[in-house]
């Protein structure tokens, strides 16, 4: 039975995630539709993430860093502080993908800022993010719902189990803010792995807001992640006692 979507409203990352487990634990370690929202990015209880992110380390590979890096690397980012350059650096034949993740789907990253779909454009790759950012910093409009990033290649991986990329669909979303104007994203997973990979996605699409907000001017909003199929599948009785030590439900 399909269940009807469950709400996470919460304050930053830690409460989230602890929250989304807290839930999965009560309904035998998966969910369908479980939706989770982060107001606030920025406010991240920090010794309560280095617990979470110290546990999650000893437990699972890759780690908690490498997962979110997949989505955006944003210590390249920190360094070359121009997005071009970080494109470049990132996509050019023996660059920093190549070197790294050369094999299997790719990364994240790699699909929003080198997006090769053959039916649609032949073999141009398409930098998704860097027409978005264009688009958001020309027009004269702030258009609410107008920028979307896919992720999927249609016709040969929306009907594969494993083997893909399980975030299909990031929407980004602008509103105004305080006499300005802020931005969120709006993502949809197919699939998702609460143990190995969940907080790591989401330090991920905190980098990734941030630096769409950086280099369009606007404010960091929240973030909203849609799981299809959420759950936990191995290490439960660790993920048990650590839940139960570190997680106060009010």
């Amino acid at each position: 039975m399909i269940t009807p979507p469950i709400l996470i409203d919460a304050q930053d990352i830690p409460l989230a995630w602890l929250t989304a487990i807290h839930n999965l634990k009560n309904s035998n370690w998966k969910l369908r539709n479980l939706v989770v929202h982060i107001k606030n990015y920025d406010i991240i209880n920090h010794e309560q993430h280095v617990e979470i992110q110290n546990f999650l380390n000893r437990h699972t590979s890759p780690n908690v860093k490498q997962v979110a890096y997949t989505i955006f690397p944003y210590k390249m980012y920190g360094i070359l502080k121009q997005a071009d350059k970080l494109y470049e650096k990132y996509n050019a034949v023996n660059g920093f993908f190549d070197k790294h993740y050369r094999g299997g789907w790719g990364t994240y990253f790699r699909r929003m800022t080198n997006y090769k779909n053959n039916h649609h454009n032949g073999s141009t790759p398409v930098n998704q993010l860097k027409n978005i950012i264009s688009a958001i910093n020309t027009r004269n409009t702030r258009y609410r719902a107008a920028y979307s990033i896919v992720i999927q290649l249609p016709g040969t991986e929306t009907t594969r189990q494993r083997g893909g990329p399980c975030l299909n669909y990031i929407a980004i979303q602008i509103e105004p803010c305080d006499n300005s104007y802020q931005i969120g994203l709006l993502c949809i997973y197919r699939n998702h792995d609460f143990f190995n990979r969940a907080y790591g996605n989401y330090i991920g699409l905190y980098n990734l807001a941030n630096f769409i907000a950086n280099e369009t001017g606007l404010a960091l909003g929240p973030i909203t992640c849609i799981s299809s199929n959420a759950y936990v599948a191995n290490d439960k009785e660790a993920l048990r006692r650590f839940l139960q030590q570190n997680y106060r439900h009010e």
